[in-house]
């Protein structure tokens, strides 16, 4: 998920805190998790938002080369603020591999890099059950 600084010469560091979300993602439904962000002298407006996930499956998961560990993704409306609320939307498709008919378990990290290359604390969900259709 992409965010974004405004200020591309802005030394502050970016800050953001896991506030909530979903700790159960139901079968085409959508993961939420909301933020808050702050950087002084910035906004939130073109930074990026990395998302690391960890999966916990008893089966193997195949190895995605397009899909990596990994994924960004740009949000289309960012706050222009240096202090603000925003929400991270996943879609149950990207989370779900559901291999042997299991659910999937998984935990979710978010770190924040604002356009000066500085970044945030990385946060973390606890255990995730993403359940299988």
């Amino acid at each position: 998920m992409a965010l974004g600084c405004s200020k591309d010469g802005n030394q502050s560091t970016p800050n953001i805190k896991l506030t909530s979300y979903d700790a159960v993602v139901l079968p085409n439904s959508i993961f939420n998790a909301h933020f808050t962000f702050s950087q002084s002298g910035g906004s939130i407006s073109g930074d990026t938002l990395f998302i690391i996930y960890h999966r916990y499956n008893r089966s193997l998961i195949p190895t995605d080369e397009d899909r990596g560990s990994y994924d960004t993704t740009l949000l289309a409306e960012t706050p222009d603020a240096s202090k603000a609320d925003f929400t991270v939307n996943l879609d149950w498709s990207f989370l779900s591999y559901g291999i042997n008919n299991e659910n999937d378990t998984i935990d979710l990290s978010f770190i924040l890099m604002n356009l000066a290359g500085k970044h945030s604390d990385t946060v973390k969900t606890s255990k995730i059950i993403v359940v299988y259709q």
